[in-house]
């Protein structure tokens, strides 16, 4: 893909791996690659022996340029003016640490781990607060007295829409379809400009993509694809096509009659003249999700790292070093005025061979209708970097649910 560097290209090519591996079961879910990989490449960069291969192949680069690219990435967040990127280590007192490695990471990454797990847990979610726009308030990881080294890596986003959705006043109620009754908080929204609908072409079957452009730097796309398909293949395929070859057709090549998931292109009649134009329906939602990346932990090349019996990681320290824990938590929402999300990536690290304990403290129109489940990427609009992804299976009820009578709703036929 032109313009893009072979780290976003590894980035994205992280995230459609593991959206495909969560998104197995119809349900709710986000994820945020670009708040992992950055992480994954400053370990491979100073692992040795199974763990660097491992690694290596997580991250999709050579673990001699992994440092530099990490880099790169938290370089185009921190330039992008919607999102807001950190990385963040603390380190016990007492372990050394290899400065070629600690000299490669941004500048100010550095901090202490204060000694009593209650006081750096605090500290942590603090520095979360801060760093994610208080989307997400929690350390994922859990400090403990073994606990050596900390890794951490925040990503949040805020933009209002170029063009605001209208709430509806009363509950949308699809005719047909899983959501089919349910009252929900409709969205609806008119755009001139063909082009922010197009149909994928994708492995996974035709996808109708809509771009919610963001009066920001960030590209929010709304994608429904065949019923038959499961989300993680959706979103896998999604993500290749969109930061790929461009392998869609864009609206303005679409033609009376034609149909897509959730999409027709019809002509009607009216009163006075009007020019060609998107109509969408879609629903408001919040999503949020923790993940144990050790429970994947062949996708984010950390099976032998957290083998505790030898040191992986000679390149950060001295000291033999294992993987004690590695979590996300990701929160995202999509109201009619914008679309904010925020994920926070934490790894500990803990002693990988016979270490003296440490000291013991206390433990703690073209239609498009978005009427089914459907999913969602934030996209970086000028890097392709894909910042999240996630799923929509149980979105937003309508607050007046009193009001629950099925309403004359202008709803598109489903292709």
């Amino acid at each position: 893909m032109p313009g893009s560097s072979l780290a976003v290209l590894a980035s994205n090519a992280l995230t459609a791996r593991w959206v495909e591996l969560v998104g197995t079961r119809r349900e709710d879910f986000t994820l945020s690659g670009a708040a992992v990989w950055p992480l994954l490449a400053a370990l491979a960069a100073g692992a040795e022996g199974p763990a660097r291969g491992e690694l290596e192949q997580a991250v999709g680069l050579s673990a001699d340029c992994a440092l530099a690219a990490a880099a790169d990435v938290v370089g185009l967040i921190d330039h992008a003016a919607a999102a807001h990127g950190a990385i963040g280590l603390w380190v016990r007192d007492d372990v050394p640490l290899r400065m070629p490695w600690v000299s490669a990471l941004p500048a100010h990454t550095r901090q202490r781990l204060r000694g009593t797990p209650d006081d750096d847990q605090f500290a942590l979610d603090a520095w979360v607060k801060e760093h994610t726009l208080s989307i997400v308030d929690r350390f994922p990881v859990q400090i403990d007295d073994w606990t050596l080294i900390v890794l951490a890596a925040c990503l949040a986003i805020r933009t209002p829409w170029q063009t605001p959705f209208t709430e509806s006043g009363f509950p949308w109620r699809p005719e047909s379809g899983p959501w089919a009754g349910r009252s929900l908080q409709g969205l609806f929204a008119t755009f001139e400009d063909l082009d922010s609908v197009a149909v994928l072409d994708t492995r996974a079957g035709a996808v109708t993509v809509l771009d919610s452009y963001g009066a920001d730097d960030v590209d929010v796309h709304l994608l429904i694809g065949p019923d038959d398909q499961l989300p993680g293949a959706i979103l896998s395929a999604s993500i290749a096509a969109l930061t790929g070859p461009r392998a869609w057709r864009s609206g303005s090549e679409l033609r009376i009659g034609d149909t897509a998931p959730g999409l027709v292109v019809e002509e009607v009649a009216r009163d006075f003249p009007e020019p060609p134009h998107v109509r969408v329906h879609t629903v408001a939602f919040h999503v949020s999700a923790d993940h144990d990346l050790l429970d994947q932990a062949d996708l984010f090349g950390l099976r032998t790292a957290r083998d505790t019996r030898r040191g992986h990681f000679p390149g950060i320290s001295d000291w033999p070093l294992a993987i004690q824990q590695a979590r996300q938590s990701v929160r995202a929402t999509f109201s009619a005025t914008g679309f904010e999300a925020a994920a926070v990536t934490g790894m500990s690290m803990m002693p990988g061979a016979a270490l003296r304990p440490p000291p013991q403290h206390r433990v703690r129109v073209i239609r498009v209708a978005f009427d089914r489940p459907f999913g969602f990427i934030a996209v970086d609009r000028s890097s392709r970097l894909v910042l999240f992804a996630g799923w929509v299976e149980n979105p937003a009820r309508h607050p007046d649910e009193e009001f629950d009578e099925a309403l004359p709703v202008d709803i598109a036929p489903r292709a």
